[in-house]
């Protein structure tokens, strides 16, 4: 139907003039409805000082902010009538009313001191009033710990790391940032991470990473540790490495055996009595908080703490922590933690570090609605998009603001970050870093990086290619290792990797040449492809259970050439894969054309007539050495940790253990005749493993194992059933060896064996009631290693004081074949030789 040219021109007009007009109008209604203007000001006390992370919310929701570390705090709140709190620990909460409209607003807090009250009764009863407080306090502690019983909530977290002065150089090596900033003073981390934390009894928990932020590092992933520290526990856990018996809560069930408390007095908020309490350790060097808590009055619940330990604390590696907490209420019969700070500080190695890291808690949800399957065995995710938020993102999303030096520092690290990128840059910087050093020739090996290439060439030690041993003489085994990154990012999974070893012995003029590589992948979970082949010298055990450089001192000094070894030609191949649910398996293959060395030179630094060597075999159970033969071998091996967690990133899972034990197990298979190979035999192993924390009493670490030939029609010496002994004063890996064993005089081809290793670690109890010794903060050290077959039972008991400077370790072994004492002796070693193996087969 034709239009007349009045419709005509009503059409023109609705699309091109009233259309839009509606449309701007719906719009501006829209943001008028949804319009908001930011509240900002600064919260100092009386005295002017800023009061750092102080709280600030709206009265009535969980709507909040905090304070940075200057005092300064912004929030952004819809038009109307808001009531804003203001709260800090050991101040008074103070409340004021703003009326948003079209405009920004400046609302400045400061806070009083408490005006704390102190009771009389301390005079009246001749107990200081903090002690039945205290009680009460422990009486409803178990209800408070299961209370709320599920929650989600909004976790910001930023961490902060400074440095008051650090040394110009460290074991020779040259400190440098890579920052171009040669001050002393500076920050040397810097994140932030908004996260949404998830929480069901008995144990289930789930932090999803919503958005993340390193300083200079555009594809790095922040710091996400939404969980805090529960006071209602009996012992409270920060973190294995500074002290694994955990510290002892001021409210723990025996808290009354380990504290004084003293009132300082009380106050009241919301209508509330909350008691100041001082918390005194009774004792030094006790995993014990000073400082203070406050209770409500009635409740007896947590209202705000300010608690620190020290070195005399039994602390690790730092050298005072502080801990501050505030909780607010969310609902009449609930209250929740609004805010966590840590304040580290450490002196070490003429580095001075202290930092910060505040946890911010909103948007608590006490009653949530989980569904199946919102728990499963990852408990930190972090999103596609997490670090790829905009700078405008966090501007409006971080409750917490910079500090003009961290806006800086984001800044100047982002554009070093850029700048890294350019090639003249790069090669500048290589050919800094780059540079030769004399503890890196001699001590510490030489690493030469390409970064444009993504690629690394490292090269072992002088220390470490020169060995010496009575059947190769001096050896010089001078190799490399180059590998490369093929994922973009510096935390890619995906890399390659060439290691060579061209060995050569100078008595016996033989050169053993050769060759691995190793490539490792996975998209989810961690797997990896070996191959290796070439000439070599075997130990035989082929675990290598005995270092080369304690062998040549040996060897030099008083003739105990401890390594027996054999040449071989082989090739070599494995692929593991991890398939998630706490289980990887492994499967291999290796083929080896084994020669016997002999003895080819008495040289050693003892000038005696009577010098000489032991044969090079094991002469504990042989008469003469190997002969040529051949071999080929399969091996399968499966392994399983129930209830294993995940830590999920974009490109892959990272497991992370559980509190259950590790099981291995593994079969190896001969084939007679295949490849030319002359020996028939199969065998299997089975392992059991695990670190058992018994809180304040320790630390059980146990290895236990059993195993067997299933088949030994023809089995040469090298494939044998070996326990790793050890005749040297210095100690071997503790749970994987044993320490007063001759190494080869009990090696077998029993059908069945069965081996134990234990020892328990008190961590610091007993020895802190020493006077003295608590100081030097010592540890000990008790356990045992046996095994059993059908010729022999060995049992060596040990005890012994760890943590020496830190590092070192001691013990005495008494050691007993097949139930009589046999030998004894003292070991020496290193703290660290008390970790699990990752693996229990070739």
């Amino acid at each position: 139907m034709l239009k007349s040219k009045p419709q005509y021109c009503a059409i023109f007009l609705y699309h091109c003039i009233m259309k839009p007009a509606l449309l701007a109008i719906f719009i501006l209604i829209q943001l008028t409805a949804s319009y908001s203007q930011k509240i900002k000001g600064t919260v100092t006390g009386i005295d002017g000082k800023p009061l750092a992370y102080a709280s600030v919310y709206v009265k009535g929701t969980n709507n909040g902010t905090h304070a940075n570390n200057e005092g300064k705090y912004s929030i952004k709140l819809p038009n109307g009538r808001h009531i804003l709190v203001c709260q800090y620990v050991g101040y008074k909460k103070e409340e004021a009313v703003v009326v948003i409209d079209h405009n920004d607003k400046e609302i400045n807090f400061i806070l009083k001191l408490l005006e704390i009250t102190l009771s009389e009764a301390v005079v009246k009863t001749g107990e200081d009033p903090a002690y039945q407080v205290i009680r009460n306090a422990i009486k409803k502690r178990n209800y408070y710990r299961d209370n709320p019983a599920q929650f989600e909530c909004r976790v910001y977290t930023k961490g902060l790391l400074r440095l008051r002065d650090y040394p110009k150089k460290v074991f020779g090596q040259k400190v440098d940032f890579g920052d171009g900033d040669t001050s002393k003073q500076k920050i040397v981390y810097l994140s932030e991470t908004i996260s949404k934390y998830l929480v069901s009894p008995p144990d289930k928990e789930r932090t999803e990473v919503i958005s993340s932020r390193v300083s200079g590092q555009s594809d790095g992933f922040g710091l996400s540790a939404p969980r805090f520290f529960s006071f209602y526990n009996d012992n409270v856990f920060i973190g294995n490495n500074l002290n694994p018996r955990g510290f002892i809560s001021p409210i723990s069930e025996n808290a009354l055996h380990y504290y004084r408390y003293k009132l300082e007095g009380t106050f009241f908020e919301d209508s509330s009595l909350v008691s100041r309490i001082q918390v005194i350790p009774r004792r030094k060097y006790e995993p014990l908080f000073s400082g203070y808590i406050s209770i409500v009055d009635g409740d007896w619940r947590i209202h705000s703490l300010q608690l620190q330990l020290v070195k005399q604390s039994q602390m690790e590696l730092l050298d005072t922590l502080r801990i501050e907490q505030l909780y607010r209420p969310v609902s009449s019969n609930n209250w929740f933690i609004s805010s966590q700070v840590i304040y580290p500080s450490v002196k070490m190695f003429g580095f001075d570090a202290y930092g910060s890291f505040v946890n911010v808690y909103s948007d608590i949800n006490i009653e949530p609605l989980f569904i199946k399957r919102t728990f499963n065995n990852t408990i930190l995710k972090y999103k596609d998009s997490a670090n790829k938020r905009t700078i405008e993102y966090w501007e409006k999303n971080r409750p917490v603001p910079l500090l003009a030096e961290e806006m800086r520092d984001y800044q100047k690290k982002d554009s070093l970050e850029l700048a890294r990128k350019d090639p003249r840059y790069l090669d500048s910087l290589e050919r800094k870093r780059n540079k030769p050093t004399v503890t890196g020739i001699l001590l510490f090996g030489q690493s030469i990086a390409r970064e444009r290439k993504r690629t690394t060439i490292s090269f072992p030690s002088l220390i470490d290619m020169v060995s010496f041993n009575p059947a190769e003489g001096w050896v010089m085994s001078p190799g490399f290792t180059w590998s490369k990154r093929l994922d973009t990012t510096s935390s890619g999974r995906k890399r390659i990797s060439v290691t060579t070893d061209f060995r050569y012995g100078f008595s016996n003029r033989h050169f053993n040449p050769n060759v691995t590589l190793r490539y490792a992948f996975g998209k989810k979970y961690a797997s990896s492809v070996l191959l290796s082949g070439g000439s070599r010298v075997f130990q035989f055990n082929n675990n290598s259970p005995i270092g080369e450089n304690g062998n040549t001192l040996s060897c030099l000094l008083s003739e105990e050439n401890r390594i027996k070894s054999y040449e071989a030609r082989y090739v070599r191949g494995s692929f593991r894969k991890g398939i998630g649910d706490g289980f990887s398996w492994v499967a291999g293959f290796q083929y080896q054309d084994r020669r016997p060395l002999e003895n080819t030179t008495n040289y050693t630094w003892r000038n005696k007539a009577d010098k000489a060597y032991t044969p090079n075999y094991p002469n504990e159970i042989l008469t003469e050495n190997i002969k040529s033969h051949q071999v080929f071998f399969t091996i399968f091996g499966i392994t399983w940790q129930p209830g294993a967690r995940y830590i999920e990133l974009p490109d892959r899972k990272i497991n992370i253990g559980s509190k259950y034990p590790v099981f291995s197990l593994v079969y190896i298979r001969n084939y007679s005749k295949l490849f030319g190979s002359d020996a028939d035999f199969s065998k299997w192993k089975f392992t059991v493993r695990d670190d058992l924390n018994f809180k304040l009493a320790g630390i059980l670490r146990y290895r236990l194992a059993m195993g067997g030939f299933i088949d030994n029609k023809k089995v040469y010496i090298p494939d044998y059933n070996h326990f790793n002994g050890n005749i040297s004063r210095l100690a071997t890996e503790y749970l994987n060896s044993f320490q007063m064993l001759p190494i080869y005089q009990f090696s077998n081809i029993s059908k069945f064996y069965a081996l134990a290793h234990l020892e328990h670690n008190f961590k610091g109890l007993l020895t802190n009631k020493i006077p003295g010794i608590r100081k030097l903060n010592l540890y000990l050290v008790a356990g045992g290693n046996g095994f059993y077959y059908k010729d022999a039972s060995y049992v060596e008991l040990f005890g012994g004081i760890d943590n020496i400077f830190k590092q070192f370790r001691i013990d005495f072994v008494q050691s007993f074949l097949n139930g009589k004492a046999w030998h004894h002796g003292f070991r020496i070693g290193l703290s660290r030789f008390g970790g699990q193996r990752g693996d229990d087969w070739p």
